[in-house]
């Protein structure tokens, strides 16, 4: 059987929360349970019931099985989504939970919107910490990337056909882009360790199998850099509006390369359609967070949290 990877947290004097929905987190591309490290003491502080995070099955600490699935834009986006909200579903199934509340960053938002059109009847509410694939990708992208220099064409078509940068992570390259992507995504500030997070980053990245973990992106997404940096194969878009869920809270960075603006636009359009047709949909709220990016729980963890 597959193993689910978890992290639980505990608070003194937490059991007296304890009948709240639990909430459980789900990690970004690349990431794992180590992307809440310094933002989980004040969420466990503040949610008064029981807090996991997990890492998603062919990620980080969990079952890394064997990708058997297709590549890149052959792959079957249903089937995608279905090994890692099956594995989800198994995990919600042998921790006896019945309704939980879903935080997921990124893809990890993505693939929570997915749970909750599978699973509505166990999903309390939606915490959608920038989330990607909301909207559809503008009509000019295909020109702008056919316009693009020849090297930037290259890495688009590799990603296009399923070829994982984990790989070139597990050539022995693993310590220098990680080394480069900390020194210059993060801030120099007292809670980041750096040293300790691009270890964490090169264990996630250069141990085990890719599987499903290192594969997301060209399974579930397809190159951006017009507008968004990725856009979904199947846009969040189209299926929030659907989603039987009563509300959801999504969370952005305020210089995050998720536009704040998708998210409103739908909240904008499903009160409309509400108020005119008296159409169910979920009530969407939208915050941003002060001087953060896209890895906003790293970024500024205490106003993630609050």
């Amino acid at each position: 059987g597959s193993h689910i990877h978890t992290v639980e947290y505990f608070s003194k004097g937490g059991e007296k929360g304890a009948k709240r929905a639990p909430l459980v987190c789900l990690h970004g591309y690349g990431f794992g349970t180590g992307l809440y490290f310094s933002t989980m003491p004040s969420i466990v502080g503040r949610w008064g019931g029981r807090v996991f995070a997990l890492d998603s099955l062919g990620c980080g600490l969990s079952s890394r099985p064997r990708w058997r699935l297709a590549q890149g834009e052959s792959a079957d986006v249903a089937e995608v989504e279905e090994f890692f909200v099956g594995g989800l579903e198994r995990w919600r199934k042998s921790m006896k939970i019945d309704r939980m509340v879903l935080l997921g960053h990124s893809i990890g938002g993505y693939l929570a919107v997915a749970y909750a059109e599978r699973y509505p009847q166990h999903v309390d509410r939606l915490i959608l910490a920038s989330p990607v694939g909301v909207p559809h990708p503008p009509a000019e992208l295909a020109a702008a990337i056919g316009d693009a220099p020849f090297l930037v064409r290259t890495v688009l078509g590799m990603w296009r056909s399923g070829w994982s940068p984990m790989t070139l992570a597990k050539l022995g390259l693993g310590n220098m882009m990680m080394r480069g992507y900390v020194s210059r995504r993060f801030a120099d500030v007292d809670w980041i360790p750096k040293d300790l997070l691009q270890a964490y980053l090169y264990q996630n990245w250069s141990g085990g199998r890719n599987s499903g973990g290192g594969y997301a992106h060209s399974t579930l997404l397809v190159p951006g850099g017009l507008g968004e940096l990725a856009y979904a194969r199947q846009p969040l878009v189209d299926r929030i509006p659907r989603l039987r869920v009563g509300r959801i809270s999504a969370i952005y960075g305020e210089f995050d390369w998720m536009d704040h603006r998708n998210m409103k636009a739908l909240k904008t359009s499903l009160l409309k359609r509400k108020a005119e047709a008296g159409l169910e949909a979920p009530l969407i709220e939208v915050i941003r967070v002060a001087s953060a990016s896209h890895q906003i729980p790293i970024d500024n963890p205490l106003g993630f949290a609050e």
